[in-house]
Order: C-alpha cells, then structure tokens, then sequence
C-alpha cells in the first residue's frame, strides 16, 4: 500500500459533531449514491406478488447481489413448497440461475428509465475525489452501476469502480472492499466506507474499513461506527 495524503472529514451524528481523517474512500452504489433502491424493491416485491410467496418482505434482499438474493428466493419457494411455472417447477441447483437472469433483466428494465442521485451524493464525492482516492464497491452488476454512475456525473471521479463481478463473494463478504483497497493503494484502516444497507456495513466492517452509515431508517441495523440519516450530514474539511 502507498502512503497517501490524507484529508479530514466532519460527520454531523445524533451525539453531535464528529472528525475523521481518511486517506480514501468507498462508497457504494444503490440506495447511497444513486437513488435506485426503492426500485430494486419495487421489482422484488412484484416478483413475490406473482408468485404468491406469504411472509417475506422484499427488505431482507436489501443490499444483496442479485445471484445471493436468487438463491435466497430459491430457497423460500422450496420451504413454501411452490409450483406452478418454469422457475417454481425446476429443480433448487437449477433455479437459481435461472432466476437470477429474470431479475437481473427486470432490474435493468427499470434502471433504464433513469434514476437520480441520492441528496448531497455528487457534492460529497467530487469534493472527497478532489483530495483523496475514492472508488465505488457495489453488489451490481458492472453496466447497471456505470450507467447509473454516468448518468449522474460521477463516473469520471471515481478512481475505480468495483462491482460483483470483480469478486468470488459478494457483500457481505469483505472481499468488494479488500479488493476496493487494492485498486486504490491505501489500507483498509486508512479508509472510509459509505454504506446504508446492512450487507454493505457488515462486509466493510469484516474488511477493517471505517464504517459510516448512511441510512433514515431507523429500524434499518447497521454495523458502522458512525451513523447518519444522509450524505448531506457530512462535509469535506478545506
């Protein structure tokens, strides 16, 4: 790892005002940076309706891949014994394969409406790209993530762009953000991590980054050391 200058960040927390110092940056992508979380909800809770699965709500895939959100949906129709159509009907190896090609499809369908950046996302990540190294660890699939990135600007900041397709395990694995450290050449303990989903935090709290978590939901558990209701609540030192 190379040393890096690092540049101070003031967090506005519940307890009041907090200062951190990071020689980089990860953020992630749905839900932190680019408001497309509630549309991967959206198509998870129609896809459950179609296939009429009782008491699972769409928030436990939160921050999931899509191949770890297919085999957990695999293994729900097999406990509630469902049938009916071609992904019901196949066998549990085969299914969630399958299943995941049909909401990876579905998803990209909706991303390409367009989507819109989350409050304060841009200013926050321009301003820390200025300073420091920032990267995006994100549990999508590569061109969701760069076309969302592109279409909000961010993009050409980013110094690397890391997605599940770099890795063997998705959050809440480490591995996104370990790998994400690499490409950016500075520690783990040297960096700070932005993420709003429980998988998120708790991949980028087993890889030793320093966690903030962004999320206003209250009941929404997060693995960080720092928690805040939106990026608006942190600002870049001069």
């Amino acid at each position: 790892m190379t040393e890096q200058t690092a540049t101070m960040l003031r967090l506005i927390t519940a307890e009041g005002g907090v200062e951190i110092s990071a020689r980089a940056a990860v953020f992630d992508c749905d839900g932190l940076l680019i408001d497309s979380e509630s549309l991967w909800l959206q198509m998870v809770d129609t896809w459950l309706a179609e296939h009429d699965i009782q008491d699972f709500p769409a928030e436990r895939l939160l921050g999931l891949s899509v191949h770890d959100a297919a085999a957990r949906l695999s293994r729900v129709i097999s406990a509630q014994g469902l049938s009916g159509d071609s992904v019901s009907a196949a066998e549990p190896a085969e299914r969630a394969p399958t299943l995941a090609a049909e909401l990876t499809r579905r998803y990209s369908a909706l991303l390409s409406s367009g989507v819109e950046p989350m409050p304060g996302a841009v200013a926050l990540f321009t301003s820390l790209a200025s300073q420091v190294p920032v990267a995006v660890a994100s549990n999508g699939l590569r061109n969701d993530v760069t076309t969302m990135l592109a279409d909000a600007a961010l993009l050409s900041e980013a110094h690397t762009v890391c997605t599940v397709e770099d890795v063997n395990a998705g959050k809440p694995a480490p591995d996104l953000y370990l790998y994400a450290c690499e490409r950016l050449g500075v520690a783990p303990e040297h960096t700070v991590a932005l993420e709003d989903s429980p998988a998120g935090a708790q991949a980028a709290s087993a890889a030793g980054l320093l966690v903030i978590g962004v999320n206003s939901d209250p009941s929404v558990q997060l693995q960080c050391r720092w928690r805040l209701a939106s990026l608006d609540s942190i600002a870049v030192e001069p």
